[in-house]
């Protein structure tokens, strides 16, 4: 009998986990595995939890814990999995603590294996005793029209953007001075070091205070954990937009298109598209402009987003924040090329050069990068890293169960005279 599997397919403005699906079971699916896709609703939510259990999956599988569905039993709400008794799969394609409302409840069960696109995320999960595994992001071939494509434009942006100051306005008005301050300098600290987690930052910057802030703030994420985990991401994402906003800002000599929408005022060269939110959207205009700026949110230490992936896929010359994990998959100068996030004057530098300078080269690397996207990061090739995975959790399950029998199977011992 073939191992089964249900993906749990929940709402997704900008269709990623759509194509990710599509590509994870056509994969499986190749390599011996039952596979069946529900979309649960408010409306069907009993209906999909029914056909669950009747098809009698070894595991469920889901984004970012979104279609994780929790059950009644014994008075007590639990997970599926642990009523049913399989395997939870979550494949994080962000910061795990953005979605900590959804994973406190979780992580009390066994059932869940955590699969993350951040050694770092990885880390965090492993210290709190969960089951992690790293899975890089890939793109799914069919997504992305021919390299041909006629390039339209000459810069793209890929956001969203906003104003720090908007941002730093509306603390105002919701925190006290003190969370107030803590958070600018926590947001400017990241905007410096792009690759310093939001965590470790926290606690760094936090020892630096005096003694009654400290336990003031340790009170605060010990009795409103949730709230502070929710604090935490709004700094990040100010670190996020006060970087983008400074990168935009800065460039002068080039027209600028922003996909997706923009809070604030921006200058003349900028052009913003705010309805180009979906993957499909994305990937059409990526191929037909010749350089895509790309600045990943301080919750990706590593910067080993899916748009890298997405962008190169599409043959445009793609530069990226200079981060290890990219530089080790794409290779900086042959696949992608890499910048400095606060250094103004090499990007628009680099921007220069390989618009005016040397099209012929920038040409040749969003060429090679495509191929080698094409060739070794495609989500075809992660769901065979999956059903690997997968298969061997299933083997260990086995030989458990075959030691359990023959520990049954073994005759009581002699008694001693």
């Amino acid at each position: 009998m073939k191992p089964r599997i249900v993906f749990v397919k929940t709402p997704d403005p900008r269709g990623v986990v759509d194509t990710l699906i599509k590509g994870l079971s056509k994969s499986l699916s190749a390599r011996n595995f039952e596979v069946k896709i529900v979309e649960p609703t408010q409306n069907n939510i009993q209906e999909v939890v029914n056909e669950i259990i009747e098809y009698k999956p070894l595991f469920t599988f889901d984004f970012n814990l979104d279609g994780l569905i929790f059950a009644e039993k014994d008075g007590q709400q639990k997970i599926l999995a642990d009523i049913i008794g399989n395997i939870h799969v979550t494949w994080f394609l962000d910061d795990p603590m953005i979605h900590f409302t959804k994973l406190k409840p979780a992580l009390q069960s066994n059932q869940l294996l955590y699969l993350t696109i951040d050694i770092e995320h990885g880390q965090w999960l492993g210290s709190i005793g969960k089951n992690v595994a790293f899975l890089a992001p890939g793109i799914n071939p069919s997504d992305f029209p021919p390299p041909n494509v006629e390039k339209e434009f000459d810069l793209a942006f890929v956001g969203p953007v906003a104003d720090p100051d908007n941002i730093e306005h509306s603390w105002k008005e919701r925190f006290d001075d003190n969370l107030f301050g803590f958070a600018v300098e926590l947001g400017r600290m990241l905007y410096r070091n792009p690759d310093m987690p939001v965590r470790f930052a926290s606690g760094y910057l936090l020892s630096q205070y005096n003694q009654d802030f400290q336990q003031a703030m340790i009170k605060f994420q010990q009795e409103r954990e949730e709230e502070f985990m929710q604090y935490l991401t709004e700094i990040t994402l100010y670190a996020m937009h006060m970087r983008r906003w400074n990168i935009i800002d800065s460039i002068e000599d080039f027209e600028i298109n922003i996909l997706g929408p923009v809070d604030g005022e921006t200058k003349d060269n900028v052009v913003v598209y705010p309805k180009i939110i979906a993957n499909e959207d994305i990937i059409s205009f990526l191929s037909k402009t010749k350089i895509t700026l790309l600045s990943h949110p301080p919750f990706i230490p590593t910067g080993l987003a899916y748009s890298v992936f997405a962008s190169v896929g599409a043959n445009s010359l793609t530069m990226v924040e200079e981060r290890l994990s990219s530089k080790s998959f794409l290779i900086d100068g042959r696949d992608i090329i890499t910048y400095h996030p606060i250094d103004s004057i090499e990007i628009e530098g680099k921007i220069a050069y390989y618009l005016e300078e040397a099209p012929s080269e920038r040409e040749a690397i969003a060429k090679q990068g495509r191929d080698t996207v094409f060739q070794n990061h495609t989500i075809l090739q992660r769901g065979e890293f999956l059903a690997n995975m997968l298969n061997d959790i299933i083997k260990r399950a086995s030989q458990e169960d075959e030691k359990k029998e023959q520990v049954s199977e073994e005759p009581p011992p002699e008694k001693l005279n």
